[in-house]
C-alpha cells in the first residue's frame, strides 16, 4: 500500500547535512571497445553465478559500459549508464541487476565493488548530465529526487515519488527490454541522500527491488518523517518482502552534526522487533568510519548480505545491538548578539548525543564571573525578553548533558543600546549605507544559512572591536574582533531570509565602516549530510587544514584591494 507524505515539517532540515556539496571523486567507468582481443574475455558467468551465489573468482574487468541520456515524463533529465560484466552474452540464464543511486559520485565504486564481491552484476548507475563528479556537482537534482517531502527550501525537494515513479514505469522496463536481466533479481543500493531514497523505496516498493544496501541513510530528513512512513506501513501490513543490508560508520555521529549512527541502528532494530514477514535483515555499524570513508566498506559488504547463498552466513552482517553511546557533540554554538534595549535577544545551540542529550543554559554578568544555571532554560533556543542595557555585557552558553558526557558552548555575549543614544551610536540604517561606502568591506558572493563565513574589514583594523549586522532589516551578527588579517568570522542565522542581502560593519563606536552585498543560500542536502568545515549534505569531511590554507590565500589576495578601500573609508570619516 503506497503513502505520499508530501506535507514537509522541515524547518530544522533546512540547515540540513553537508553531505550534497561533498567532493568525492568516485568516476565514470570508461567505454571498452570489444574487438580484437574479443577471445580473451572470460566464459559468460554461470547462471548459479550470476542469480543467487557470489562467485568464488571475481570478475575480470568489465567488458564496456552503454551510457544514455534518458528524460522522464515530469521533465527530469538523467545520464543512464550500466555496467556490463565481462563475458555478458545476450543468451543463456539472465543477469541480476543492481541499481545505483547517486552516480556522478559513487558508479565507479559500486562497479568495482560488484566486479569484486558480486561478479555476473550487470550495474545500472542513475545519474545528471552535468560536469564533475561527486554531489557537489549534482546537489540540487538529487535534492529533489532522493528526499520524500518538501521543506520549502530555496533548493527543490521531495520528489523522490515521482523519481520512484521513474524508476518503476520508465528505466526499469527499458533495461529489461534493452540487457539480458532477471525481472525477478533486482537490488537497489543508495548512500546518504541515496539510503534515504532506498528506505522510501523499501517502504513503497510493491515488489519493483527483492534487495537493498542501505547505507549511512538520512533518516534525519524532514524531523525523520521517513519513521513515520514506516509506523503507518508497519500499521498496515505484516510483511515486507526483501533481503536488506543497513550499514553506518560510528564516526557519522560525531562529525557530520546529525545522529547518523544511532538512527541507524535504531531503525534497524525497530524493522527487526516488527517481525515483518518475508524480511531478511542484515546490518553493521563499521567503526572508525566517516560518512565518506564507510561507503566502500558498505557496499561490499552490504552486496555480499544480499546475494549470499541461502543458508550461507556472512561475518559481520548481525544487527547492531543497543544504539551506540555518544557523549554530546556540539553542532553549532550561540554567537554574540546586539538589541536595542526593550527588544528581545535570542541565542540558540545545538548537539547530537546518544542518548539525545538534555541541555540547560547558563550566564554570567562578566567573564570574571561565576556561571550560573537559569532556571527553567532547557530548550536549544534561549531568550532574554525586553533586554536592559544594564544587561550589557552578560554573557551566555549552553550545557549539553546525557549518560555518556558533557559538551558546553562556546559564550556568547549580549550588547543592549541603551535608548537614547546619539545618532551613529546604534544599529545602522538603510540611510547610512551609501555608494560611497559600499565595497570598504569584503564578502562572499553568496552565503549559506547557518554557516561561518569570512568578513574582511582591513588588517588597519586589527585588534579592534567590530559590530556586524545582516539588512535588509538590520539583524546583529555579533561583536567580533579583527584578527590580524583584518577579517571577522560570522555564523549566517539559520531564520535568514533566503535571497539577496548586505552586511554591514561597524565599529564599536558606532560609525559605519562600510558594506558588501552578498546572497543568502539554503544548505545544499543530504550529509549528511553538515560536517566539520563543509560545505551541508550529504556528508564530507574536508581536512580543516586544506579549509584555512584555502581561506588565508584567499584572504590575502582580498585583502591588498579592501585595505586600501578601507583607509580611504576611514580618512573619509
Amino acid at each position: 500500500m503506497p503513502y505520499d507524505f508530501r506535507g514537509g515539517r522541515g524547518v530544522r532540515t533546512l540547515v540540513s547535512l553537508a553531505a550534497a556539496t561533498t567532493l568525492i571523486t568516485a568516476g565514470w567507468a570508461g567505454t571498452h571497445a570489444s574487438g580484437e582481443g574479443a577471445s580473451a574475455v572470460p566464459a559468460p558467468v554461470s547462471a548459479s553465478a550470476h542469480t543467487a551465489v557470489v562467485a568464488d573468482e571475481p570478475d575480470s574487468f568489465i567488458r564496456d559500459v552503454r551510457t544514455w541520456l534518458m528524460t522522464s515524463e515530469d521533465g527530469r533529465t538523467y545520464k543512464i549508464s550500466v555496467a556490463l560484466p565481462a563475458g555478458y552474452t545476450e543468451s543463456g540464464s539472465a543477469y541480476r541487476a543492481l541499481y545505483v543511486t547517486d552516480a556522478n559520485a559513487e558508479f565507479g565504486i559500486a562497479v568495482e565493488t560488484a566486479r569484486l564481491n558480486a561478479p555476473g552484476t550487470v550495474v545500472v548507475g542513475i545519474g545528471y548530465d552535468n560536469p564533475g563528479q561527486g554531489f557537489a556537482a549534482s546537489g540540487v537534482p538529487r535534492t529533489l529526487d532522493l528526499t520524500p517531502t518538501d521543506i520549502g527550501a530555496a533548493t527543490p525537494s521531495g520528489g523522490a515519488p515521482e523519481f520512484l515513479s521513474f524508476l518503476r514505469e520508465e528505466l526499469v522496463p527499458r533495461v529489461e527490454r534493452d540487457f539480458h536481466v532477471d525481472a525477478g533479481d533486482r537490488a537497489l543500493m543508495g548512500h546518504s541522500f541515496g539510503g534515504l531514497f532506498a528506505t522510501y523505496t523499501l517502504l513503497h516498493n510493491e515488489g519493483l527491488f527483492q534487495r537493498f544496501v542501505i547505507a549511512s541513510p538520512s533518516l534525519w530528513w524532514d524531523e525523520h518523517t521517513i519513521l513515520d512512513v514506516e509506523s503507518e506501513y508497519a500499521a498496515a501490513n505484516d510483511a515486507l518482502d526483501a533481503r536488506v543490508f543497513l550499514s553506518v560508520g560510528s564516526l557519522e555521529e560525531t562529525t557530520t552534526g546529525f545522529p547518523m549512527t544511532s538512527d541507524m541502528t535504531r531503525f534497524a532494530t525497530t524493522l527487526s522487533d516488527r517481525a515483518y514477514t518475508g524480511l531478511e535483515l542484515g546490518g553493521h555499524v563499521f567503526e572508525d568510519e566517516t560518512h565518506l570513508s564507510v561507503i566502500g566498506a558498505s557496499f561490499s559488504r552490504g552486496l555480499r548480505f544480499i546475494y549470499a547463498a541461502p543458508g550461507t552466513t556472512i561475518p559481520g552482517t548481525e544487527l547492531p545491538a543497543d544504539p551506540v553511546a555518544a557523549a554530546p557533540q556540539i553542532s553549532s554554538h550561540p554567537v554574540d548578539v546586539r538589541v536595542d534595549e526593550g527588544e528581545d535577544a535570542r541565542f540558540t545551540a545545538t548537539a547530537t548525543g546518544v542518548p539525545a542529550p538534555t541541555v540547560h543554559w547558563q550566564s554570567r554578568l562578566s567573564s570574571s564571573g561565576d556561571w550560573v544555571s537559569i532556571p527553567d532554560a532547557t530548550a536549544t533556543a534561549y531568550v532574554v525578553s525586553g533586554a536592559r542595557a544594564s544587561a550589557t555585557g552578560t554573557e551566555y552558553r549552553a550545557v549539553f548533558r546525557n549518560t555518556s558526557g558533557e559538551a558546553i558552548t562556546d559564550a556568547a555575549t549580549l550588547t543592549v543600546a541603551a535608548t537614547g543614544e546619539e545618532p551613529g551610536q546604534g544599529i545602522p540604517s538603510e540611510a547610512d549605507l551609501t555608494d560611497e561606502m559600499r565595497g570598504t568591506v569584503s564578502v562572499p558572493d553568496s552565503v549559506v544559512r547557518g554557516e561561518t563565513v569570512p568578513v574582511t574589514v582591513g588588517d588597519e583594523f586589527a585588534g579592534e572591536q567590530v559590530d556586524v549586522y545582516l539588512f535588509s532589516t538590520p539583524v546583529p551578527l555579533g561583536t567580533h574582533t579583527v584578527s590580524a588579517d583584518g577579517v571577522v568570522s560570522v555564523v549566517i542565522p539559520e531564520d535568514a531570509a533566503l535571497g539577496a542581502h548586505r552586511i554591514a560593519v561597524s565599529a564599536a563606536g558606532g560609525a559605519l565602516l562600510g558594506w558588501d552585498t552578498t546572497t543568502v543560500v539554503a544548505p545544499s542536502a543530504g550529509a549528511g549530510t553538515a560536517a566539520p568545515a563543509t560545505l551541508p549534505d550529504t556528508g564530507a569531511e574536508i581536512d580543516p587544514a586544506l579549509v584555512a590554507g584555502a581561506l588565508l590565500l584567499l584572504g590575502a589576495g582580498v585583502g591588498l584591494v579592501v585595505t586600501a578601500r578601507a583607509r580611504r573609508a576611514r580618512q573619509r570619516s
